[in-house]
């Protein structure tokens, strides 16, 4: 927090002309305790917003109908001693963050974030909700009958991998071309105690993996599509693992200014927000630069009287040769 109040004085100037005055250290740390995130939520959704009137709307591998939606959490370590709020478990401390990307367009829908110790399943089981004719794709941790049945009832669409112990019954079997790998596609019920809280049929697929070679088996709501694109969609999963990925590498949320949750809180949402702010400008000026590329760029000239189409729009290339025989002298 002090080299944010250092590089804050360097730009003294630049401030004054904004209204403010000088920024110190005590003030950071006191909003940063105490402010309510509330404020940082409304402008995570505002901001969505915004990006979805600048964002391709068309889905680039996936020809289908409707929103696609992959959700998913991630872990963030903290240290318990200093944060005796983040139970997580063996004495660790953590926060995990909850959100689904909607695959056209990487763009985050929703953040729930609570303690690392919270279950995926009741941290988003009545927090979020998702739109009629999309589809959710989930991993096996967030299979919970009840609500997929509640997804099904609401007309949504979901596609997951099926547990092993899982006991159903087959009344029907279609026919699969299994020289691509597609070892079965069937029509079953539940009939586990448990099974029995979804009501209605499923679709159940088995699928050998080209690339790992392994079998995967799917359950899905989804009849109308075929047995490719229901793994194609399942595949599309790992945007949101990227999305993590990309948020941890570039946007600040290893190492956190403040210990309360409150600070915890707001400091993930200011990355949210910051990612938010820079899928408008790459979709606003069509550019195919990355996230990475662009952050750095943006923190390097962001206080300069500059346009920022005029920073982004024509970015060059960086061309690397191979190196020759000769060595370089300067």
């Amino acid at each position: 927090m002090r080299a944010i109040e250092r590089v804050f004085s360097t730009q003294d100037g630049q401030f004054k002309k904004l209204g403010f005055g000088p920024v110190r250290k005590s003030t950071l740390a006191d909003a940063n305790k105490s402010r309510p995130v509330e404020v940082l939520e409304d402008l995570f959704q505002y901001l969505l917003g915004r990006a979805y009137q600048v964002a391709p709307s068309k889905h680039k591998n996936l020809k289908l109908k409707g929103d696609v939606f992959a959700m998913d959490s991630t872990t963030i370590e903290l240290c318990l001693s200093l944060c005796p709020w983040a139970q997580f478990h063996h004495g660790k401390g953590a926060t995990k963050l909850h959100t689904a990307i909607d695959v056209a367009n990487d763009l985050p829908q929703f953040a729930v974030i609570t303690p690392g110790k919270v279950h995926d399943m009741r941290a988003i089981k009545n927090e979020v909700s998702f739109p009629p004719k999309s589809t959710v794709v989930v991993d096996r941790g967030y299979i919970d009958y009840s609500w997929l049945n509640e997804l099904n009832q609401t007309g949504v669409y979901f596609v997951t991998k099926s547990k092993a112990n899982m006991k159903f019954k087959v009344v029907e079997s279609r026919p699969t071309n299994r020289t691509r790998g597609h070892m079965c596609d069937q029509v079953i019920y539940l009939k586990s105690a448990v099974g029995s809280k979804y009501k209605g049929k499923l679709r159940r697929i088995s699928y050998n993996c080209p690339d790992t070679g392994k079998r995967l088996t799917f359950i899905t709501n989804r009849f109308d599509l075929a047995v490719q694109t229901i793994c194609d969609l399942y595949k599309a999963r790992w945007k949101v693992e990227l999305f993590f990925k990309t948020l941890k590498q570039n946007l600040k949320i290893k190492k956190f200014l403040g210990t309360t949750a409150n600070a915890v809180k707001a400091q993930i949402l200011v990355a949210l927000i910051s990612f938010l702010l820079l899928q408008i400008l790459r979709f606003s000026f069509k550019t195919s630069i990355s996230i990475p590329d662009l952050m750095a760029v943006v923190g390097t000239l962001l206080l300069l009287k500059q346009p920022l189409k005029d920073l982004i729009g024509d970015l060059p290339r960086v061309t690397r040769h191979p190196p020759g025989l000769q060595l370089m002298l300067f």
